[in-house]
């Protein structure tokens, strides 16, 4: 498959040093945005992730909320790509990141 010429370049999903971009919208008091903060700080210890905190009540936040239809935070996105909501399950982020640097070699 080629790219139409004409097309603007896509953005890379990866930053060249091979680093997982997890964006993580949260909202002040709530108490899975807490665990899913711990969870991050815990697999950025094991894995090559480049975290971004964003507030659920800035344009931004509220923006990718709505796009991913989720109904409460936190809101999770791994390279861009919705991950999940809520109750982050552990098992089910660390198989997402493990998937993605395998896919990267």
């Amino acid at each position: 498959m080629t790219r139409d010429q004409d097309a603007p370049p896509v953005e890379p999903i990866v930053a060249r040093d091979r680093s997982i971009q997890v964006t993580f919208v949260t909202s002040e008091g709530c108490g899975f945005c807490s665990q899913a903060a711990a969870l991050l700080e815990e697999l950025g210890r094991r894995y090559p992730l480049q975290v971004e905190e964003i507030a659920l009540h800035t344009t931004r936040g509220a923006d990718i909320v709505r796009r991913c239809r989720a109904p409460f935070p936190p809101v999770v996105l791994v390279d861009g790509e919705y991950h999940g909501h809520g109750r982050i399950s552990p098992r089910k982020l660390t198989r997402d990141l493990e998937r993605r640097l395998m896919r990267r070699g």
